[in-house]
């Protein structure tokens, strides 16, 4: 009997997990791995996508195995994708195969929301596979796991097989929003993809990143991408706008490396520190000069640094976004990342005391909104 897995997603683009998966998938005894891309995914309908002729032909120049094998099922149906019609027809066109069905942690979570969950574990088994970037959770993932065995057995009288592969943290976000910003996407994916990604201009910025481009060295681009890369992953838990938290990461930094004395009409106060006029300076060159219109973005923006009381939850995203983003390094980064996984309040409360107590440390002047904003926060909550 021939083992099938079945490997579906977005892939916009694939990057060098997805390959690296397929080839342990194989490694493992599978004698075929087909890979789904699919047309509109239901839990992005939102979201711009790249069309799928595109991701389907970067999944193509990806993969040479004949094992490995692209189907355009989804794409040529069309519509929304449901797992259990998709293995329907693999099933059909498989008869008699072990089709095997791969999933993520997060959509092992979400799978009792799914479509007709009943009949796809009729059709499959699940296999789950967990990324590296979980790991130091392994306590909340143990127990999240043994939850929800108890309830596929009770729901579903049916058992789940978890996979030993763990992928490095590497993000088809990444790679878009790298190349948005004009930073090398080389060992992120396969070369084929990049020539296929340069040759159909695919992946560019608008002209909020075209600005920071022309203003950023490179080091701080790549802070922006993780800022941004960080603060889309609760968009959806937060039910914010894409676009506005786009905006509002993408700019955050854009005055870092400018003179605030150089810029007609921009005032600021005599006793902001040095290291808080760029975010003033940059919510001024949002709203002055690139015609920002949007006062939540603005107000994200200027107070990215120091926080102030009443914050929206967007300006709270951005300013944790900023804090922990991936290539920060500082003492209890990691513990504030947790906290970051659970819920953002918590999280930003957690930052905001951590900044306070590190500018105190260092003896460093602490600007008065940032005072305000910890005696609002950090101190009603003691």
């Amino acid at each position: 009997m021939e083992k099938i897995g079945i490997f579906g997603g977005t892939f916009d683009p694939i990057h060098k997990e997805h390959i690296s998966f397929v080839s342990y998938l194989l490694e493992q005894g599978f004698d075929k791995v087909i890979v789904v891309p699919t047309f509109i995914p239901p839990h992005k309908e939102s979201k711009k996508i790249t069309p799928a002729n595109h991701r389907y032909n970067m999944l193509k120049k990806a993969f040479t195995d004949k094992r490995a094998i692209v189907s355009d099922y989804e794409i040529k149906k069309e519509g929304k994708s449901y797992t259990y019609l998709t293995l329907e027809h693999f099933s059909k066109e498989y008869e008699g195969a072990d089709l095997y069905f791969i999933v993520g942690l997060d959509m092992l979570v979400d799978f009792k929301t799914w479509k007709n969950p009943t009949r796809i574990l009729e059709l499959a088994n699940l296999l789950v596979a967990i990324r590296k970037e979980e790991k130091g959770l392994e306590k909340v993932i143990e127990e999240t796991i043994e939850k929800e065995r108890e309830y596929f057995k009770k729901t579903f009288n049916k058992e789940f097989t978890l996979l030993s592969f763990l992928g490095e943290n590497i993000s088809s976000t990444k790679i878009r929003l790298y190349n948005k910003l004009g930073l090398p996407i080389d060992g992120l994916t396969d070369k084929k993809v990049i020539e296929y990604i340069k040759k159909h201009n695919l992946y560019t910025g608008n002209k909020y990143f075209n600005s920071v481009k022309k203003y950023l060295p490179q080091k701080r681009l790549y802070h922006t991408a993780h800022v941004l890369e960080t603060a889309l992953k609760k968009v959806k838990e937060l039910s914010l706008s894409e676009m506005e938290v786009e905006t509002a990461c993408v700019l955050h930094d854009i005055a870092k490396y400018i003179d605030p004395e150089a810029v007609e009409g921009f005032t600021y106060p005599s006793d902001m520190p040095r290291s808080v006029i760029h975010a003033k300076l940059g919510a001024y060159m949002a709203k002055n000069l690139l015609g920002v219109k949007s006062s939540g973005i603005i107000d994200a923006i200027e107070y990215h640094t120091t926080a102030k009381p009443n914050m929206t939850t967007l300006a709270k995203l951005v300013f944790v976004a900023d804090m922990i983003s991936e290539e920060r390094t500082f003492p209890g980064v990691e513990t504030l990342r947790e906290y970051y996984k659970g819920d953002l309040d918590t999280c930003f409360v957690k930052c905001l005391e951590a900044e306070y107590f590190d500018l105190k440390e260092k003896g460093w002047d602490i600007y008065i909104d940032t005072i305000d904003a910890y005696d609002f926060y950090v101190k009603k909550e003691k």
